[in-house]
């Protein structure tokens, strides 16, 4: 089952064109990493994805619903309900965590359940507890997000999407922010959440979690979609750019 459709997104900032007519879809269970330089257009895709940026052209449609479309000649949005409707669709985990630094990792977790989803507190706050336990952090629900580290900040924030049960879990290089052990125990858990066969779309720098955990990789550069396959194509790409981006990796 096709969860996620985005056709032909265009996007500029200004005179600079940062999404040239991209396509991809995601299927329900697969893993999608889109790798490439800085620069290339992966957050502003993500963005666009999550309706966080308005497109230029395009069309995006979750389950069958579109949430843009310019098939009939125009650009047009769907209403703000059924907007609404599609984000629950959704989670976004950012680079730097965002967290509400006022409310505790309770709270952070629960919050948008109680407000959005209409869940009774109990209810919300046993869920959060089990995600929390999930992981690893069910001692730190009554903690405020300064007084955790980076990973631990991290690991809050993907059980705060996860609490609204969205069909697709977006990442926006989650472990950029991190020290390389803080970023284990990120990947640690977005591993476990692949073998669970979550559907998901990261943006990463870490190639090697990359080839082990993607089903479909994409690489990026100068707003264009260069090449796209299985893991495979990080071994093995068929295209100069590709190689040049992976070389530079490696030689990093």
């Amino acid at each position: 089952m096709e969860i996620l459709n985005m056709k032909n997104i265009r996007k500029s900032f200004g005179e600079t064109e940062v999404l040239k007519s991209i396509s991809l879809s995601v299927s329900e269970g697969q893993v999608t990493a889109i790798i490439g330089p800085s620069g290339s257009g992966k957050s502003t895709l993500l963005r666009c994805a999550t309706l966080l940026e308005t497109i230029d052209g395009g069309s995006i449609c979750y389950m069958g619903s579109y949430a843009a479309d310019d098939s009939e000649g125009s650009l047009r949005y769907a209403s703000a309900k059924a907007l609404k409707e599609i984000r629950s669709c959704f989670g976004l985990v950012f680079q730097n965590f965002n967290l509400f630094p006022h409310f505790s990792v309770l709270r952070n977790v629960t919050d948008a359940p109680i407000h959005v989803l209409g869940k009774s507190k109990a209810e919300a706050e046993e869920e959060a507890m089990k995600l929390l336990h999930r992981m690893g952090l069910e001692d730190k629900a009554k903690a405020y997000p300064c007084q955790l580290s980076g990973g631990q900040q991290q690991r809050v924030a993907i059980a705060r999407a996860l609490a609204m049960n969205p069909r697709i879990l977006f990442f926006d290089e989650p472990t950029s922010a991190l020290d390389p052990e803080l970023t284990a125990e990120v990947l640690k858990v977005i591993r476990s959440l692949a073998e669970e066969k979550m559907t998901m779309v990261i943006v990463t720098h870490e190639m090697n979690f990359a080839r082990q955990v993607a089903d479909h990789i994409i690489f990026m550069a100068n707003g264009c979609i260069v090449e796209e396959g299985g893991p495979e194509i990080i071994d093995n790409p068929t295209h100069a750019r590709t190689r040049a981006f992976l070389n530079k990796l490696e030689g990093e």
